[in-house]
């Protein structure tokens, strides 16, 4: 499910753009400025060759400055062919991934890995892991999902096989009446919501996702696609993965990096995700409880539920299909 939504409002109060689903989101996590140098991304994303040209040309204008013009057209003709050989030896890809991706994958995830290092951040152990993939064709997953390619509401029903959510629908409701009803009075929306959101996006912890979230953020800006948002989302990440201790490697996502039965990207993970006794993502409890935190604080925003499910995912029909589940969830709620 296309779900990387959660941060929305978020996103608004810190000036940038929309996160979910059409548009890229720069939100760049707090402090990040301040670990790396400005235009960094930029720089980064330019081709080895162009790369070394930009840094041979500011090399020449400090000595400029330093030195005079004359001292620098000499520094220019002597160690042009050095600066250009060391930035192609510095971007070539690590031997782990030679082998397992087209070269100018290789070389833009080189270059991702040579980013994050100057931001402080060492990809190095994860891409040497046999568990590293590069997701080939990650943008079409985004761009043909459901919510774009679909008008009709009886269609999407379809798809998210809407049927088979609202006849398990009861028997969650069994399993999970305490956890619900408590959720409820504690952060108060309705359970027939939060319901509808775990049918929605995990058909009540039936799905965890079938990728890796880091693989997932790479293969994103290796394919130039909402590289922003993928950058900051990486970072959230690792973050959360030191926080906590789990092995990034390990964990399971769908294709846009959103983990647990709520389906919460990182960001969101570490501002409203509710843990118990250490857990895990899958403790279903800790899923319930999670969905209604992150409701709860967008309701106040948009001061009603309705509303706030769109912070969970932008799509009318996503908003449609969780309201449609929720008033079933009314008929078999003694």
């Amino acid at each position: 499910m296309y779900l990387a939504n959660l941060w929305y409002t978020q996103s608004q109060r810190l000036n940038v753009e929309k996160d979910r689903p059409m548009n890229p989101h720069p939100f760049v996590s707090e402090n990040l400025s301040q670990k790396r140098q400005p235009c960094i991304t930029n720089l980064a994303r330019l081709e080895p060759r162009d790369r070394a040209l930009v840094r041979e040309i500011n090399q020449v204008i400090r000595h400029i400055l330093r030195y005079g013009l004359a001292f620098a057209f000499c520094i220019a003709l002597l160690g042009g062919k050095t600066t250009q050989a060391q930035s192609t030896e510095s971007s070539a890809p690590s031997s782990e991934i030679n082998d397992r991706m087209p070269e100018d994958i290789q070389r833009r995830i080189a270059l991702i890995v040579s980013q994050y290092n100057d931001m402080g951040w060492d990809l190095s152990e994860y891409l040497a892991d046999e568990r590293f993939q590069y997701i080939e064709g990650i943008t079409e997953k985004f761009t043909r999902s459901a919510e774009r390619r679909i008008e009709s509401f009886e269609d999407y029903k379809e798809i998210l096989a809407y049927e088979i959510k609202k006849n398990k629908l009861a028997e969650f409701y069994t399993t999970y009446s305490a956890e619900l009803l408590a959720a409820e009075k504690e952060f108060g929306i309705p359970k027939e919501i939060i319901m509808g959101i775990l049918g929605v996006e995990s058909e009540f912890g039936r799905y965890k996702g079938s990728y890796n979230p880091l693989n997932a953020y790479i293969s994103m800006m290796a394919e130039d696609y909402r590289y922003s948002f993928a950058e900051a989302q990486l970072i959230e990440l690792l973050r959360f993965c030191k926080r906590t201790g789990l092995d990034v490697m390990s964990l399971q996502s769908s294709y846009a990096g959103a983990m647990s039965y709520a389906q919460f990207i990182p960001y969101s993970l570490n501002r409203w995700w509710k843990n118990s006794e250490g857990q895990g993502l899958y403790h279903m409890p800790d899923n319930i409880r999670s969905v209604a935190n992150y409701l709860a604080h967008f309701t106040e925003i948009e001061g009603n539920v309705k509303d706030a499910i769109l912070r969970y995912n932008t799509s009318s029909l996503y908003q449609q299909a969780v309201l449609s589940l929720a008033e079933d969830a009314k008929q078999v709620i003694p």
